[in-house]
């Protein structure tokens, strides 16, 4: 159909412009990918509900900066700061952080803040709650705890692995980018 044709097009076009202007190296026959510089790598994954199936590339950065920062420099790119909505979204970021070789070093900027209202985190990508729909969290043991009134910003891989914690939102950290081709179609 149309819309399936140009769903496919547009599919192979985002994957082209990520492997070409930033590394980014999909997933294919379930192999993994293969970062082409230090600290830049993804991984792609099926969304289960989605038709034709989502493919979502995470893309990290070694470069550290502030939660703001991280967001913008996600957009310059085309692409937007992660979010984790499900364990399936967890273990495809686990996959990502084997597959850039990082030795999962975190911590990780993804997208969660509570800016907007104190203790009710969301996604800044999309405005929707942490859980919405699914209940997921991954804030490790005693977290979130707004340490001096001043953690409104939420890090993956903290203390290790990807869970999450709220930080301060100037601290600079690395940062996990992503894009999900059903938003473009």
């Amino acid at each position: 159909s149309k819309m399936t044709s140009k769903a496919t097009l547009l599919t192979v076009f985002l994957a082209i412009s990520l492997t070409t202007s930033h590394s980014a190296i999909p997933l294919h026959n379930g192999t993994s990918p293969t970062p082409k510089q230090p600290g830049l790598a993804t991984t792609l994954y099926l969304r289960a509900g989605f038709h034709p199936p989502a493919q979502r590339y995470f893309v990290f950065n070694s470069r550290e900066v502030d939660f703001f920062q991280a967001w913008h420099l996600c957009a310059s790119i085309g692409l937007r700061l992660a979010s984790v909505n499900t364990a399936e979204d967890d273990a495809a970021l686990k996959l990502a952080l084997r597959a850039a070789d990082s030795n999962q070093i975190g911590p990780w900027w993804i997208a969660g803040t509570d800016l907007g209202k104190h203790g009710h985190f969301l996604w800044i990508t999309t405005a929707k709650p942490l859980g919405y729909r699914t209940g997921y969290t991954n804030f490790a043991p005693g977290q979130p705890d707004n340490t001096a009134g001043r953690e409104h910003c939420v890090e993956a891989g903290w203390p290790s692995g990807t869970l999450w914690n709220d930080r301060s939102c100037d601290v600079r950290r690395r940062y996990v980018c992503e894009a999900v081709t059903s938003e473009f179609c």
